[in-house]
């Protein structure tokens, strides 16, 4: 049980929908790592970071 610890946060999947504010369907798409036990999937927050990390994209705004 040391790895829960260590880790910040553990979320289900509707949690882990909520946190990056999509839903769930799109969230079973991505290629987020994930920890199945037996049907219950859930996702580390370090984990769900790491992607938007990865992920997010900053558009330049140009100023006239």
């Amino acid at each position: 049980m040391n790895l829960i610890q260590t880790d910040s946060k553990i979320f289900n999947r509707s949690e882990a929908a909520v946190y990056l504010r999509i839903c769930k369907t799109t969230l079973d798409k991505l290629t987020i790592p994930r920890i199945k036990i037996r049907r219950r999937v859930l996702y580390r927050r370090s984990a769900l970071d790491q992607w938007l990390a990865q992920n997010t994209q900053i558009k330049a705004v140009k100023n006239d």
